[in-house]
């Protein structure tokens, strides 16, 4: 089992963390720039966060490609048009459909 420690904050732990989230915008503003030209879809996800994760080094930048594929994966394949490629994953349910008779 994995372990946890909690302790008291240090200014280096604080200073760490506060870079590690400025890291995070500026990756989120890269994905987003990107994937105005690659665009949404599967492919273009995949450039986007190729891209985005290449120019964010080192562990921070594989962390940005793993979160964006796994956000692809959450949300379902169905949500970009591709739910007939895996059984089970519907279109996402439009409501109710009535019929005038």
């Amino acid at each position: 089992m994995a372990q946890a420690a909690l302790g008291v904050p240090t200014m280096r732990g604080v200073q760490d963390s506060l870079m590690n989230y400025v890291v995070g915008i500026g990756a989120g503003l890269i994905f987003n720039i990107v994937s105005g030209f690659t665009g949404s879809g599967l492919i273009g996800g995949a450039l986007s966060a190729s891209i985005t994760g290449a120019a964010v080094r080192g562990v921070a930048g594989e962390m940005v490609a793993v979160s964006a594929g796994f956000n692809v994966g959450q949300s379902g394949l169905a949500g970009m048009g591709l739910g007939n490629l895996v059984p089970g994953a519907a279109a996402p349910d439009a409501g109710p459909q009535f019929e005038l008779l």
